[in-house]
């Protein structure tokens, strides 16, 4: 029996022993003061690769969110100070984003519960998603998908078209559809009602003044009269294609030029919206017009 207890015991040593040997250090888990010099030299140009390229994808990331950032033109308005309202006080704006990056690029009109008005600009970057209503709501935030398209003519001073995006999906609950105003007051003020500098979640606003410009001015000269609304702004807050022009709650006209520099110029063109009246009645009898 002895015997045999000592040979089980032996069993166990040589099984533990095989076990023990078993275990080899390899380049992760050997102890820093057991490395060679060039171990220690390859673990920290693996360490330096790895810190390098996530501050790499850092910088690509912050490059691709900010890539309509203008910085000469930001140093040129250092004093830029737009008005902001909240998302939620005016529903009848869209937000046009890029799928690939989900950036803001545009807004646009609810025109009618499944059309959405905007500049051809918008469409120029890359697919697009539309987020309509609060940022906050979880019928809202998601966005949606645009399942056809129309283009509008319209000559304007970037710009040669319209774009009315359509939606199947139900966005009830997330919008609300706007008039389109057929007669400008020109002794009232007006709203430009845009994207803002300060991120997707707020619009900025402001005021603007209407303007009887030339039409054989440089800008002008190869444009209808009635096709354009020229209006004057204050401050310094950038107009952007596509910003809406809105006066008594009736949408007027859309952005069809784009000021960066306000020094430069205060005057921006807007389509006047009346004169697509025929076209919208034809791919939307539900628009509805004032």
């Amino acid at each position: 029996m002895d015997n045999e207890n000592s040979e089980n015991n032996k069993n166990i040593e040589e099984v533990s022993d095989t076990e023990e040997n078993k275990f080899n250090y390899n380049f992760i888990n050997t102890p820093w003061d057991d490395r060679t010099d060039r171990s220690r030299i390859t673990a920290i140009a693996l360490l330096v690769a790895i810190i390098v390229a996530t501050a790499a994808l850092v910088i690509n990331n912050l490059v691709i969110h900010y890539k309509d950032f203008h910085y000469e033109s930001f140093l040129n308005n250092t004093d830029i100070d737009c008005n902001v309202v909240k998302l939620e006080d005016y529903p009848y704006i869209a937000r046009i984003h890029l799928i690939s990056s989900n950036e803001l690029v545009c807004v646009g009109a609810m025109i009618s519960k499944h059309s959405v008005l905007a500049n051809e600009l918008c469409l120029k970057s890359g697919p697009i998603r539309l987020r309509i209503g609060s940022p906050t709501d979880p019928r809202c935030k998601k966005g949606f998908s645009v399942n056809f398209m129309e283009t509008i003519p319209h000559n304007g001073v970037i710009t040669k078209h319209l774009v009315l995006l359509s939606i199947l999906e139900n966005m009830t609950g997330c919008m609300k559809s706007i008039k389109i105003g057929l007669h400008l007051n020109p002794q009232k003020n007006l709203f430009i009602i845009g994207r803002s500098f300060r991120g997707g979640r707020v619009l900025s606003i402001q005021m603007a003044k209407y303007v009887k410009e030339d039409v054989t001015s440089v800008e002008l000269r190869n444009l209808s009269k009635n096709e354009t609304i020229a209006v004057t702004t204050f401050g310094k807050c950038p107009v952007r294609a596509g910003d809406l022009l809105v006066q008594r709650g009736l949408l007027l006209g859309l952005a069809s030029t784009s000021v960066h520099k306000r020094e430069t110029s205060k005057t921006v063109y807007f389509a006047n919206l009346s004169t697509a009246r025929k076209y919208l009645n034809l791919l939307d009898a539900e628009v509805r017009f004032s």
